[in-house]
């Protein structure tokens, strides 16, 4: 069990520089008392549950969370345009090809540039996400760090920190793996069900037709229709 009464502390802006380090082992090493079962069970080779994490773990853990959360929302918003255009052209996509099944090769590749610089957004945004975890991540082994050291000090624990214990340490969800959940918003903020991609969304059909249509070249005048045909502006 986790003493609490000295391990209360309010989690500054997340900055895994030499001043954020510095507090990191400050909190680790006046915590440390509060934390002597917790580091002799992980001595012992255990590792503690999440619910047994003192508070300056889960307030970084929180703080990744709600940045993370910012970033999505603002990735939304900055391009929300681009995400209104794709939805609206993914429906004439999924009409050309599956329902008069007259392909538009120009058509499509318009489509898949909107999509890529989509992409290249969502890319940007989750690289800006691993590196909060990243650094919350570095926070969390300079306070462990702190806390083995001083509990060491008090003959609570023996040896060296063991390698790659790093309790509460922060991982990016699934969601942040797909960069085309950012275009199906509900997979972003929902957990993926069974059967959800029984009946998939016009979005979803038209990214399959982009990413799985065979490059197939076509010689001579356009076919009739091409220029008038509902994908094209």
């Amino acid at each position: 069990m986790i003493s609490k009464g000295r391990i209360g502390v309010r989690v500054r802006r997340l900055r895994a520089g030499y001043l954020s380090s510095v507090r990191a082992r400050f909190h680790g090493r006046r915590d440390a008392d509060g934390l002597q079962e917790l580091l002799a069970n992980a001595f012992a080779g255990s590792a503690p549950s999440d619910d047994n994490l003192p508070p300056y773990v889960l307030g970084l853990r929180a703080q990744v969370r709600h940045s993370t959360a910012r970033l999505r929302s603002r990735t939304l918003k900055s391009h929300r345009a681009l995400h209104v255009r794709i939805q609206s052209e993914s429906v004439r996509v999924v009409t050309q090809y599956t329902e008069r099944t007259e392909p538009t090769p120009a058509a499509l590749a318009r489509y898949g540039e909107w999509v890529g610089e989509w992409r290249s957004a969502a890319s940007v945004c989750r690289a800006q996400a691993q590196q909060l975890a990243d650094e919350a991540n570095q926070l969390l082994a300079c306070y462990w760090d702190a806390a083995w050291a001083r509990a060491r000090k008090g003959d609570q624990v023996g040896g060296q920190r063991p390698t790659g214990w790093l309790p509460g340490e922060i991982t990016l969800d699934g969601t942040w793996a797909r960069l085309d959940d950012g275009l199906l918003s509900d997979r972003w903020y929902g957990p993926q069900t069974p059967g959800r991609d029984a009946d998939p969304s016009a979005v979803a059909q038209a990214l399959h037709i982009l990413d799985h249509q065979s490059a197939r070249g076509r010689s001579g005048p356009a076919r009739h229709g091409d220029a008038s045909n509902g994908i094209r502006r």
